[in-house]
């Protein structure tokens, strides 16, 4: 009949949006943690001792890179939409105040959708604003990061390998060879990052690819 037909289209349209929104969620409910994973690595940083923020800062450049999540979906698919919104459309909450934004996902799992919310998404590119405030992000994540960098190797990051290579038989390196091990990896990690950074603005940003090359030639000397 024309009525279960109606129905029929209705559920299957349905079903569609459902699985668009799910996916949209996914997205924002990762990017999300992203904010707050730079927030507190930007807060608890130290040039003096950088092997945990630098761990820190590679593993949050992993998920940052990644294309599609396949995390399990949130409780609550509206407001983390709505999140992303906001934060695309007042940056200034990608500094510390970001961590707000985690915690606030969870209080607020229970928030119903008013009319005039589920018009804007309906009339919205979540997808697209996912996405461009992802490259925000990733901005964000890199002026920090070449600051950063260039803070600890100032601090004598590789001073030990120095130390390690100069040091003859009877005595001590000042560093224990795990240390060492650890930071020649992340050496090796960083300037790769900055390679990588370097092939992705060939056609653009000629101060920053400078910045990078001048980077690179402290992380070598």
């Amino acid at each position: 009949s024309k009525m279960g037909k109606g129905m029929l289209r209705r559920r299957n349209v349905a079903a569609l949006l459902a699985t668009e929104a799910q996916r949209e969620a996914l997205a924002a409910s990762h990017l999300i943690k992203c904010i707050s994973m730079f927030a507190d690595l930007s807060s608890n940083a130290s040039p003096k001792n950088p092997h945990t923020s630098l761990r820190n800062f590679f593993t949050l450049q992993s998920l940052l890179d990644q294309e599609q999540v396949t995390a399990a979906s949130p409780k609550d698919i509206s407001f983390q939409l709505m999140n992303i919104h906001s934060l695309r459309t007042q940056p200034e909450i990608l500094g510390k105040k970001a961590s707000l934004v985690s915690s606030r996902t969870k209080t607020k799992s229970s928030k119903t959708l008013t009319e005039a919310e589920k018009l804007e998404w309906v009339k919205g590119n979540g997808t697209e604003e996912i996405k461009e405030l992802r490259n925000t992000v990733k901005q964000e994540t890199r002026s920090w990061f070449l600051k950063f960098l260039e803070e600890a190797i100032d601090n004598g990051f590789h001073a030990s390998l120095s130390e390690k290579k100069g040091k003859t038989k009877g005595t001590r390196s000042a560093e224990p060879d795990n240390h060492i091990a650890e930071t020649l990896s992340q050496l090796k990690q960083a300037n790769e990052w900055l390679d990588k950074v370097i092939s992705d603005h060939q056609s653009s940003h000629n101060s920053l690819l400078e910045n990078i090359e001048r980077l690179k030639k402290k992380i070598y000397s």
